[in-house]
């Protein structure tokens, strides 16, 4: 017979006043949720960035390169990421770049990792020249 395994109890936190109140206020501005998707709503909440100024700078970035088909890499955003904290005076020491930085900021900002298929995922970027000058000779 295997062991019964049991459930680890759940910890109970106590909650301020004002977290009570917004959650009143959230509550009663979306009456067709329930009790578990409040819950969840205010669980998954986030806690104030370090650098709201960087991370307001960086969610605008993030909106207009992909606006513009830019495909984002992980490697990509966080040199951007370097460039606005130069330009925010943000210390080095005080803000590093790792993946755990990066895994957060993309859960914020609804960043998910798409792979790309079919024509646009096998066109070799730096053949393209060499094939536009093709096929104007097969059309000529």
């Amino acid at each position: 017979m295997p062991p019964i395994r049991f459930k680890p109890k759940q910890r109970r936190s106590a909650i301020s006043d004002d977290v009570k109140h917004q959650i009143c206020e959230w509550s009663t501005a979306n009456k067709s949720k329930r009790h578990e998707e409040i819950a969840k709503h205010f669980n998954e909440k986030h806690k104030e960035v370090k650098f709201p100024a960087l991370e307001h700078a960086m969610s605008l970035w993030v909106e207009n390169v992909t606006a513009g088909g830019v495909i984002l890499t992980d490697l990509l955003i966080k040199e951007k990421a370097k460039i606005f904290a130069e330009a925010f005076n943000i210390q080095e020491e005080d803000l590093s770049f790792s993946n755990g930085w990066l895994h957060k900021f993309k859960k914020r900002n609804n960043i998910r990792k798409y792979r790309i298929h079919g024509e646009l995922g096998s066109a070799l970027l730096a053949s393209l020249p060499e094939e536009r000058a093709r096929l104007q000779e097969i059309l000529g």
